[in-house]
């Protein structure tokens, strides 16, 4: 069970949010200082402020990921509005704005996106929102193994992301980023540590439909993160919004629905039956808001039922002969006279 509260007043950790910033300007293109910049959030309500300085230089930090609405006020000029926007998990958005000359009652509103680019920071990442999270199909609902979309991200080991396995387990998959070995990752939830102490193995993995998104860095990392040499593996929960929202899921594995495994075909003329597998997964999300524009909740749960009752095998034995040290029967193209094996399957004294 995973909750989180969410209040307008709350601290957010820098790893985990955005920022909104830009230069505000005048028809001549002078700076224009002391201007109110206010981003709204779609979802929840809550207004985030800056003031510009003497430069018409604005930022507006620690913004949780979502869709925003931005709004430029100043006396002496019209109130400048952007539609929406979303901004991501780790993104420094800039959003320069160009302010008429008119009344603050009147409104120019820009028409088309508003131009969020990200020249303000040089990192190399790949950003994996909720619906990638949600529809992409995964074998045991590991996020970690969206990774591998990511360029420079490979595996050696693609059974270790359908084990089921999704905590510190030695058998579960991690990705190898731009060469660098597995235990070179950092994983962050939260803005909090996320990795197992001895290997760097994911200490714990929420649910998919948990997440709001995760972020990929490969390359060129802000100073405020540290432990790697490979990637940071950096995601966020899902808060409530001023609409209650949810969702509930089951996901089944059955041998029924599976294919006969090429080892135990092999096996004629009688090839073995196919391994017996029962695996269900099931939980539920739900959110919304405590008081609206203001305090927020969103709470999650996944349960695992993983059985796999006992399966035939092929194991081979020694026979009666070879139990008395005749292994003639190895040899079935016979002996030469020196008794060596006239085909395959000759053995030699190790001593």
């Amino acid at each position: 069970m995973f909750l989180l509260l969410c209040g307008a007043g709350s601290g957010f950790a820098q790893e985990v949010t955005a920022s909104i910033t830009g230069t505000v300007s005048d028809p001549s293109g002078a700076a224009v200082g002391g201007a109110t910049v206010t981003a709204r959030s779609v979802e929840r309500g809550i207004a985030y402020t800056a003031t510009t300085n003497d430069s018409g230089l604005y930022r507006i930090a620690h913004l949780p990921v979502g869709s925003y609405e931005l709004k430029v006020e100043k006396p002496g000029f019209a109130t400048a509005s952007y539609p929406a926007f979303v901004v991501t998990v780790n993104q420094v958005a800039r959003v320069d704005v160009g302010m008429k000359v008119g009344q603050v009652s009147e409104t120019v509103e820009v028409t088309g996106a508003a131009p969020v680019l990200e020249t303000d920071v040089t990192q190399v990442d790949t950003v994996i929102n909720a619906a990638t999270n949600d529809n992409l199909p995964l074998a045991a609902r590991n996020y970690v193994q969206l990774t591998l979309l990511a360029p420079g991200s490979v595996t050696t080991n693609p059974k270790g992301f359908r084990t089921g396995n999704n905590t510190a387990d030695f058998s579960s998959g991690r990705p190898l980023i731009n060469g660098n070995r597995e235990q070179a990752n950092n994983f962050l939830l939260d803005g909090m540590d996320n990795n197992q102490v001895s290997d760097n193995l994911l200490g714990y993995t929420p649910s998919p439909d948990a997440i709001q998104e995760f972020n990929l860095i490969t390359s060129n990392a802000p100073a405020e993160f540290g432990n790697f040499q490979g990637g940071i593996v950096n995601a966020t929960i899902k808060s409530g919004t001023n609409s209650f929202h949810g969702d509930v899921w089951e996901f089944f594995r059955n041998d029924v629905l599976n294919s006969n495994s090429w080892s135990n075909r092999i096996h004629q003329p009688d090839p073995l039956p196919k391994e017996k597998v029962r695996w269900n997964m099931f939980g539920a999300t739900f959110g919304g808001p405590i008081l609206k524009n203001k305090l927020f909740f969103f709470a999650d749960y996944q349960g695992q039922r993983f059985n796999v009752p006992s399966s035939s095998s092929a194991n081979t034995v020694f026979t009666d002969l070879e139990r008395t040290g005749d292994f003639g029967a190895l040899c079935s193209a016979g002996f030469d006279g020196s008794g060596n094996c006239l085909g395959s399957g000759q053995l030699y004294n190790p001593c």
